[in-house]
């Protein structure tokens, strides 16, 4: 059995897009680990499918599954906090090697159609606090994840630069609630 995955409104709808053109994929050119291209092929009916690991979690819920995470892990945390295939939504525990399924790169590739943006990407960790997870999804609305992603952002980086303008308009005389209201 599956414990019940709850996302917000719009963000759900979001993600039942996405699922819907991953499902009308049969056919997918992606790299492997070893830097070739292939051809990953789908059946006709169900084409590439797509699996929600977890969603929303409440403060209490996020809590448990940390600690419990940092008792099976040593009181290690390693950074691991989803959207997967049927071969890493089966398994315990996720890996950075799931990049190298075409699921993932059709998914860093097209996010951002759907407002999702790559949570947390190769080479920032630094930026985010948190190792790299091609797995981890997280919903910003189209417009922001268009931005993000073609910029290569982490969400820190974006919101960064989200308040600098923020305060460079107000400096100029701007008003943001009175734009906001219009």
């Amino acid at each position: 059995t599956s414990a019940a995955v709850y996302l917000e409104e719009t963000a759900a709808k979001a993600l039942t897009e996405m699922f819907n053109a991953a499902a009308a994929v049969t056919e997918y050119v992606y790299v492997n680990e070893n830097g070739k291209e292939k051809t990953a092929t789908y059946d006709e009916e169900t084409g590439m499918v797509l699996y929600l690991k977890s969603g929303y979690r409440s403060y209490g819920t996020q809590s448990t599954t940390y600690a419990n995470y940092l008792a099976r892990n040593n009181n290690v945390d390693d950074g691991y906090v989803a959207i997967l295939n049927a071969d890493y939504a089966g398994r315990p525990t996720m890996t950075q090697d799931f990049k190298w399924t075409p699921e993932a790169q059709w998914m860093k590739e097209n996010c951002d159609t759907f407002g999702f943006i790559l949570r947390f990407l190769e080479d920032k960790e630094d930026v985010t606090g948190i190792k790299f997870e091609p797995w981890h999804f997280r919903y910003v609305g189209k417009e922001i994840a268009s931005y993000i992603m073609a910029n290569g952002m982490t969400l820190e980086e974006f919101t960064e630069e989200a308040q600098e303008a923020v305060a460079d308009f107000e400096s100029r005389g701007g008003d943001v609630e009175e734009q906001l209201a219009y």
